[in-house]
């Protein structure tokens, strides 16, 4: 029996080691390693979750009609805007994010839309987010 294996948009930052998650697994295709989600609604939320970041951080990362992100700009969307999430829906201003699952899970019960999330509130952390400290 073969997994059925989903596209995980946060996969880089878990095999980062900057978060995890319940439902994420290592594939391997000609020798590269990348992440995938083994439940499909956890995968379609946060892909949901993460279109609606990025469509919100154009202006924030002076990205209008770039269709195509920096690896570093994508960090800043994903990372910024998860810990980020985490701090107005936790509470937590730690650095990591245990579970993306129970985030994402925690932000739809709390906003119900990923359209409502207050978007506005998370800009500031997106845009001073730096996934190496010097």
């Amino acid at each position: 029996m073969t997994n059925k294996h989903h596209t995980c948009p946060f996969s880089h930052l878990i095999l980062s080691g900057r978060c995890g998650c319940e439902f994420s697994a290592k594939d391997c295709v000609a020798e590269k390693e990348f992440g995938t989600c083994l439940n499909e609604d956890a995968s379609n939320n946060c892909q949901s979750l993460y279109r609606h970041l990025r469509d919100n951080s154009d202006f924030v990362l002076k990205s209008h009609h770039q269709s195509n992100l920096s690896v570093g700009q994508q960090s800043k969307i994903k990372m910024g805007g998860l810990l980020a999430l985490q701090e107005i829906i936790s509470h937590s201003f730690v650095d990591t994010i245990d579970n993306i699952t129970i985030l994402v899970d925690a932000v739809k019960k709390e906003v119900g839309d990923f359209e409502k999330i207050p978007f506005s509130q998370l800009m500031p952390k997106i845009a001073k987010f730096k996934f190496r400290k010097r």
